[in-house]
């Protein structure tokens, strides 16, 4: 766990430099606004702007306290750290070594700061692979996220969205992620007890059919906590028109379900991995899911124009 007490304690710090930390800061495993009583003051509200910025990062971080819940579950049970060099997961890119002006929480997030006064933009090195603006994520990965909350015990009680990412452009891929779940309390993060449950995602895509489903080791917590998955969302697939033939379960979806699948176009400059021309790809949105989160679950659906 590490964190440095954002916005520091002497000498009294700039606007600026508040709001620029608190965009780092609201990504520290450990994070907080901090000072003593002889600090001068630096709230993150005593100014607008750092607010309006403090609101948005921190609102993304309780989004994220499954992934990053999960993240303290793997560096308790295999000592692999929370935040991390990109090297640490891209140990072939040398060029990444002496890099610290970015870094990785897990292995599928990536947090690039503004760290220079007076700046607006920074330069970013991107490791080899198609990266989504989540903020930055990578391909091939299932983050798993809430809705947020005022505080981290409302935001917990949230239903889940499953973020899906493949290479851009794919026609055939995998991604997989986790999600341990707890009540939060307990000091040894570990699965046998009853109180807690562990779940592997898993997503195929393969001559126009997407498949995500699940792998629940201990399934009791999370049922009786009552969560569910009420989003998927596939980024980076290849084809035109619309997905169609959803399956939950090996069920059919009908037209008169709730469940709403929908599917939107976007140019991306960059090139096939392979080489080519900008290319076109789908995000594919399958909302109104109940899915229990401790039940194992099956969806898929056809990518291309309905026949």
């Amino acid at each position: 766990m590490v964190g440095s007490d954002i916005c520091g304690f002497y000498p009294a710090p700039t606007e600026e430099l508040c709001n620029r930390w608190i965009e780092l800061g609201a990504f520290y495993p450990f994070s907080r606004d901090h000072a003593n009583f002889y600090s001068p003051r630096q709230e993150l509200y005593q100014w607008k702007s750092v607010a309006v910025s403090a609101r948005n990062a921190l609102g993304m971080r309780y989004k994220l306290l499954p992934y990053l819940y999960t993240l303290n579950y793997e560096a308790h049970t295999t000592g692999a750290p929370i935040a991390r060099p990109l090297f640490f997961t891209f140990t072939n890119e040398t060029k990444l070594y002496g890099l610290s002006t970015q870094f990785l929480l897990g292995s599928s997030l990536m947090v690039s700061p503004v760290l220079t006064k007076g700046k607006t933009e920074v330069k970013v090195l991107f490791p080899p692979g198609s990266w989504y603006n989540l903020f930055d994520m990578t391909k091939n990965a299932i983050i798993p996220m809430q809705q947020g909350g005022l505080i981290s015990k409302e935001a917990r009680k949230t239903p889940f969205t499953l973020i899906v990412s493949f290479p851009l452009g794919a026609t055939t891929g995998e991604a997989k992620g986790n999600l341990f779940l707890d009540n939060d309390e307990l000091p040894e993060l570990k699965l046998g007890s009853g109180y807690a449950t562990y779940i592997d995602f898993y997503a195929t895509v393969s001559q126009g059919t997407v498949k995500v489903w699940s792998d629940v080791q201990e399934s009791k917590f999370a049922l009786e906590k009552g969560l569910i998955v009420e989003k998927v969302t596939v980024l980076g697939l290849m084809g035109t028109g619309s997905a169609f033939e959803i399956e939950v379960d090996g069920n059919a979806v009908a037209d008169t379900s709730k469940v709403e699948i929908s599917s939107t176009e976007h140019d991306y400059p960059e090139n096939l991995e392979e080489g080519g021309d900008k290319m076109k790809n789908v995000m594919v949105e399958v909302k109104g899911l109940e899915l229990p989160v401790g039940k194992k679950f099956t969806m898929s659906w056809k990518m291309g124009i309905k026949p």
